[in-house]
């Protein structure tokens, strides 16, 4: 995962914000306490000034090495963790709770506390928290991945605030298309149109209140079977990123590139970004990923395009290991050809952005 520089190492002087602020994706930013961010699956919402981001808290039981296993680095999921792990949250747990920050200038990071609690959605398991504001309705609107008492659908909460609380209003949403019910992202156009792209893939209009579907805009597959879609625009052309299936993954996925000049497609696939060039894959090795990040949102930061993704397991790397809730972030500054092609990524501890 990425993480953010501390003030004292920043571009920060005389307590003003300069025009650039250092990422790491070694360490994670800190809060206003001198917390380390709580993280998990995440949502990226720039916002009248000021970033927020919304984190699915995947609790604190520590991550699992799964590389020797049958099904290699990208099994490392589980559902009946060994004791005592089945009284924290792991990644089937039912305690997941949404957390949300905000920062103005991507350095100093203020917890704005839990924004989706138990209590304000079905008890059962809950994934992949995406916010979007929508303007018409001046609502910030949460969609989120619901598994209730055998079900398994999308459910919306809707907060006047943006750190909310958050309250369901809109539960077991169908979608139409092929793509299954699981990783998703919501794209908001310039036109206040709303999109939903998931597992699949499929690409939904929403309904002008963002809650439900208005129409299947398209459809379109992916090299090898890929999860964790994101969705974004830039100089007129519409993207989606989605990599490789990657079950908490230790060493991260692929980052396939898809676009079009429409979100009705025809979508073209660009190529593969994320792995790392001319290695051969091995399903036991950490090493195949450039970012070894399973991706989770993309944020536009004046002309720059951030791509954010969750180095699952990475606490392993700490005596004892870390939580899963405080595993690394991974912030990577896609840059495009004049074609407008992605260009291939290379592993950097840092990123530095320039601020609007």
């Amino acid at each position: 995962m990425l993480a953010l520089s501390l003030p004292a190492a920043s571009t920060f002087s005389g307590g003003s914000p300069s025009k650039k602020a250092t990422l790491s994706n070694e360490d994670l930013p800190r809060d206003q306490h001198n917390q380390p961010i709580i993280t998990g699956e995440a949502s990226a919402l720039a916002h009248s000034g000021k970033y927020y981001f919304y984190f699915n808290d995947w609790g604190t039981c520590p991550g699992v090495d799964c590389c020797d296993s049958a099904g290699g680095c990208a099994d490392c999921c589980f559902d009946h963790p060994p004791p005592p792990m089945e009284q924290c949250s792991d990644p089937y747990g039912p305690n997941h709770t949404v957390r949300a920050y905000q920062t103005a200038d991507l350095v100093e990071w203020t917890d704005l506390g839990v924004a989706l609690t138990l209590d304000a959605r079905h008890p059962g398991i809950e994934f992949r928290p995406c916010v979007v504001f929508n303007a018409a309705t001046g609502l910030f609107v949460l969609w989120y991945e619901d598994r209730y008492d055998g079900s398994h659908g999308y459910n919306v909460a809707v907060s006047e605030s943006a750190g909310g609380p958050f309250r369901t209003t809109h539960t077991g949403i169908d979608l139409p298309g092929s793509g299954r019910v699981g990783d998703f992202n919501i794209f908001v156009d310039d036109d206040g149109s709303a999109y939903h792209v998931r597992t699949g893939f499929d690409i939904v209009r929403l309904d002008a209140d963002f809650t439900g579907p208005e129409a299947h805009v398209a459809a379109f597959s992916t090299p090898k079977p890929s999860e964790g879609p994101t969705m974004f625009k830039r100089a007129g052309r519409y993207y989606v990123t989605a990599g490789t299936g990657c079950c908490a993954c230790l060493g991260g996925a692929s980052i396939y590139v898809l676009s079009a000049v429409s979100p009705a497609g025809p979508w073209a696939y660009q190529g593969d970004v994320g792995s790392v060039p001319g290695r051969p894959f091995d399903a036991h090795s950490p090493l195949n990923y450039v970012t070894k990040a399973q991706g989770s949102a993309v944020l536009r930061v004046g002309e720059q395009t951030l791509w954010l993704g969750n180095q699952w397991n990475s606490g392993l790397a700490l005596s004892p290991p870390g939580p899963r809730n405080h595993d690394l972030l991974y912030w990577a500054k896609l840059e495009f050809g004049d074609d407008g092609a992605v260009r291939q990524l290379t592993r950097e501890s840092n990123v530095t952005v320039q601020l609007p």
